[in-house]
């Protein structure tokens, strides 16, 4: 008879090793014997502590899910972005597999690809609202939409990953991609691409003049039932 613990232990060998399995080679092959014979058990087993594929999967996606909102919240701060990166140097392989199957459940749009850019674009607006709040992010004119648009960032460079390999001379190496990006992405959020603001103000006058009245229903931050309530003055 199999104890709780020993139960457990199987369960997160499986999880992991259909991770991975469906980073690697996505959704819609069969493979279940793979996922098995990785983690060590049976195909019997993972029918036992799952259910069936449908059910490995919800638990894979709730598991990356978490993780992905776990390093976004710790990288809003210094001391958590100092954690994230030691955290990755010394086991990159955990990160890659969590980043791959972000892009390949949205890249095959798989019946949770609507739930991760959901969750992932309305945490990112909560930690902006909060910088806007503690001064340590700038001012916004709409930040549900920057929400939006650093959150499908990060997930199109997980998807177009190939492309960005081949046209800055790296191997197929995602550890090898986000190492060399990494330093740019931060100059742009930092510092910003214009040294003035003339096409700020150029895009921003043209913006208010194309712009419809605004109601209540098209405000910024009300783009979707989980999105947080938008404070005053921000």
């Amino acid at each position: 008879m199999v104890d709780g613990q020993q139960e457990d232990g199987a369960r997160a060998r499986v999880r992991d090793a259909a991770v991975a399995h469906f980073a690697a080679v996505g959704f819609g092959k069969p493979g279940m014997d793979r996922i098995a014979h990785d983690a060590g058990v049976t195909t019997d087993d993972i029918a036992a502590l799952f259910g069936d594929e449908d059910g490995l999967r919800q638990v894979c996606d709730d598991y990356v899910l978490q993780a992905l909102v776990g390093w976004a919240h710790r990288k809003a701060t210094l001391e958590g972005m100092g954690e994230v990166m030691r955290s990755y140097q010394a086991d990159p392989g955990t990160y890659q597999a969590q980043i791959n199957y972000l892009g390949r459940v949205v890249a095959e749009n798989t019946p949770a690809a609507a739930r991760f850019i959901d969750v992932l674009v309305d945490e990112s607006e909560r930690i902006i609202r909060a910088g806007m709040r503690d001064g340590t992010m700038r001012a916004s004119d709409d930040p549900r939409a920057l929400a939006v648009l650093t959150a499908t960032n990060v997930v199109g460079l997980v998807i177009m990953a190939p492309h960005i390999e081949r046209t800055l001379g790296l191997p197929a190496s995602q550890e090898q991609m986000l190492l060399r990006l990494a330093l740019p992405a931060l100059e742009l959020y930092t510092h910003g691409l214009y040294s003035d603001d003339s096409y700020l103000r150029l895009v921003r006058d043209g913006v208010a003049a194309l712009r419809p009245p605004r109601n209540a229903a098209q405000d910024p931050g009300t783009g979707s039932p989980m999105a947080p309530p938008a404070p005053d003055g921000n």
